[in-house]
């Protein structure tokens, strides 16, 4: 497994790299909404194993909306891809079949779904369209798995005491502080390699905001992976699990960076 793991990551990252200093932003965009699509069939397949393929294509589609409008330079086009999106799913649960309690259930995991990838995962195209954005996006995602990675094998060594245990029973408190501190430590090597306009306060306050809110990423995906009985997401990555086991992280910490950045004036 832990073989798999570094092999792995040994052939994404480099790649994964090159693709993001390099791709222009339309490709880039194409990128974010094929994880999109992979990210809901997943979270789909976990959470709502019973819809039909339609009704997951039509998720899927409404999901692509949200990268595809924060595309736009214009900011309504978002607003009017969130108002659709909720509008439609309102109305369609009027006219399901189902019982009406099913159908509140549905809608709801059908919002949660849609707010939980695509919309978190858009945060990506607009740091993509900050000064240095493809800088930021390297640096959230240097951090994030500086943090993942000290947290599995500081959590394995010296963990003793749980930090979730009905949700995540091999999560502790030990491996917790690790990834706080391979977050610091990520984001100052990252600045002092590749960021050195970032200033030193705001690289410290960036890694430590990851390293915290990058575990409760984690966490909030075994909470759906334990409502749904299964260990894994998915089989998309030797070693890793689903997309959505690799980047439960990423995903709460893309919006913790982009706002941070923006909102002092970083961007």
């Amino acid at each position: 497994m832990h073989l798999k793991r570094w092999l792995s990551g040994l052939v994404l990252a480099p790649s994964l790299i090159l693709f993001i200093l390099y791709a222009p932003p339309w490709l880039f965009l194409l990128f974010i909404l094929l994880l999109t699509l992979l990210g809901l069939r997943e979270f789909y397949a976990l959470l709502l194993p019973g819809i039909s393929q339609t009704q997951r294509a039509v998720g899927v589609l409404l999901g692509m909306l949200f990268p595809l409008s924060l595309y736009s330079r214009d900011p309504r086009c978002f607003i009017a891809a969130l108002a659709f999106v909720i509008l439609f799913l309102f109305i369609q649960a009027l006219f399901r079949p189902e019982e009406f309690p099913v159908r509140i259930e549905r809608l709801s995991k059908h919002l949660l779904g849609l707010l939980y990838v695509p919309f978190f995962f858009a945060h990506f195209i607009l740091m993509h369209k900050l000064a240095s954005g493809r800088v930021w996006v390297l640096f959230a995602l240097v951090a994030v798995y500086f943090g993942d990675t000290t947290a599995f094998y500081i959590g394995r060594a010296w963990g003793r005491r749980k930090l979730a245990p009905q949700i995540s029973p091999s999560k502790t408190w030990e491996g917790g502080l690790g990834a706080v501190g391979g977050s610091l430590a990520g984001a100052l090597i990252f600045k002092g390699l590749f960021f050195p306009q970032l200033p030193t306060v705001h690289a410290l306050a960036l890694g430590v905001g990851i390293g915290v809110i990058g575990q409760l990423g984690d966490l909030f995906e075994s909470l759906i992976k334990r409502s749904a009985k299964v260990k894994d997401s998915g089989m998309l990555i030797p070693g890793h699990g689903g997309l959505l086991d690799r980047v439960d992280s990423v995903l709460f910490a893309s919006p913790f960076v982009y706002y941070y950045s923006w909102g002092v004036g970083l961007g």
